[in-house]
């Protein structure tokens, strides 16, 4: 004979407590991860940015540096030593600056001149400097 299938308990008006959610505790936790989480994004965030801007300014200050060696050779800058703030014209900031000194010398042959075109200026606090050094020749 086969004995009678009982019937489940009745549900509990109650929920137990491990129904109802989170504990305070693993909320926190949770928390805490997250802020840890948001800190270090952060901190790799600002190293981007940081870097991103020093290449941008060293592309400036190659940019400007090759264009006013070019000028040289191609005769719209006269051939004499001088200083240039050219933060205006490379889309420098103004309070970062871009200044370029050219420092011309005797080659030692007739129409032969030793030109060095150096440009500097700063990034994240750190002072950045490009000098192209190289001989023309004005006829």
């Amino acid at each position: 004979m086969v004995a009678p299938m009982e019937s489940p308990p009745p549900p509990s008006v109650h929920p137990r407590p491990r129904d109802r959610g989170f504990t305070l505790v693993e909320a926190l936790a949770a928390l805490a991860i997250f802020a840890f989480a948001v800190l270090v994004a952060s901190a790799f965030l600002q190293a981007h940015v940081q870097a991103a801007r020093r290449l941008e300014v060293r592309s400036a200050l190659v940019h400007a540096t090759e264009t006013t060696l070019e000028e040289i050779r191609g005769g719209l800058r006269p051939m004499v030593s001088a200083n240039l703030d050219r933060a205006a014209e490379f889309g420098m900031a103004p309070g970062l600056g871009l200044s370029t000194s050219i420092k011309v010398e005797s080659g030692g042959v007739a129409d032969l001149f030793h030109v060095v075109v150096t440009s500097r200026s700063a990034a994240s606090g750190q002072p950045m400097q490009v000098a192209i050094e190289t001989m023309v020749w004005r006829p």
